[in-house]
């Protein structure tokens, strides 16, 4: 059996990611991010900040065009939090086949695709996973309910390419790593590289597992992050890494799948080194979601230029 490549990522492997820009540079060449997050459910339960902190997060990591695919209810706040955004809403009461079909098209205009932020697990998530699943042929970044709905059935992964699973990212955190491979978190987080380099393997995707030393592997290649802290412990710091990463996915070779798992531990260590910025500005306890946006753009000058 060929032994796993294990690797720490540092400021070194991640330094190209942020060239000078040339003069004409445009927004198209910046690469265009479909965010398909956030959820409001029936009994009033919004789920839009999911939304903001993705899409924001990508914007500060230089993304060209942030798409924001989401529930309407979300858009009167997310108008005024992400007003660079373009919008694509519907609503619950829309039937699904005009919804997937919609989903379909903005996939398809799309230079890389974030999804599971905030979404959701209704029937109306499913049915926009599935089309995302079934049409996708770019750098793909599923998180959070994208995978709590990827765990209930074996039958979503059919439904990708082997090709394309190689151009897609799965961001789970311990508990959501349990219902996809079937082991406890105590054993998960007992030998946390060794199940996810297993589970890559299986599903011949790229695995970021979240933990105090994040592992990122395809199985083949194992990086390890020794960025952040325990105050990013708290409510939206994943959906703030799906929209670093994403916008690292979006500007990615296309097709090149070892710039997709070094642009995706690269995600993991920006993020990082944006909470330890953070940490020293408000402290541990007092760390929030919020504090890391204003630190990216101060890691990307300090880290990576």
């Amino acid at each position: 059996m060929m032994k796993t490549d294990i690797r720490s990522i540092t400021k070194k492997d991640a330094g190209g990611l942020f060239p000078q820009l040339p003069e004409r540079a445009n927004k198209g060449m910046m690469g265009r991010l479909l965010v398909i997050c956030g959820s409001y459910d029936p009994v009033g339960l919004s789920m839009s900040g999911a939304a903001y902190f993705c899409a924001k997060a990508a914007y500060r990591c230089g993304a060209g065009i942030v798409e924001i695919f989401t529930h309407r209810s979300n858009y009167p706040a997310l108008a005024g939090l992400v007003p660079e955004a373009v919008f694509s809403l519907y609503g619950a009461d829309e039937e699904r086949e005009a919804v997937s079909a919609r989903v379909a098209e903005a996939v398809k205009r799309s230079d890389a695709v974030v999804i599971g932020c905030g979404l959701g697990q209704s029937e109306m998530a499913v049915s926009i996973l599935r089309t995302v699943l079934s049409v996708a042929d770019q750098p793909l970044l599923i998180d959070a309910d994208g995978l709590n709905i990827l765990s209930k059935s074996d039958s979503f992964w059919d439904l990708m390419g082997e090709e394309q699973k190689k151009r897609t990212v799965i961001t789970p955190h311990p508990g959501e790593m349990s219902r996809l491979c079937g082991f406890s978190v105590d054993e998960i987080l007992a030998s946390p590289r060794t199940v996810a380099e297993a589970y890559a393997k299986e599903r011949g995707v790229i695995c970021l597992l979240k933990d105090h030393r994040t592992v990122i592997t395809d199985g083949r290649i194992s990086y390890e992050n020794h960025s952040g802290n325990p105050g990013m412990a708290t409510a939206g710091m994943g959906d703030i890494l799906a929209g670093v990463i994403g916008a690292l996915l979006a500007r990615a070779p296309k097709g090149d799948h070892d710039a997709i798992l070094l642009r995706t531990a690269a995600g993991a260590y920006l993020h990082g080194r944006a909470g330890d910025r953070a940490k020293k500005a408000v402290g541990e306890y007092s760390l929030i979601a919020s504090d890391l946006l204003s630190q990216i753009e101060v890691s990307i000058r300090k880290d990576f230029r």
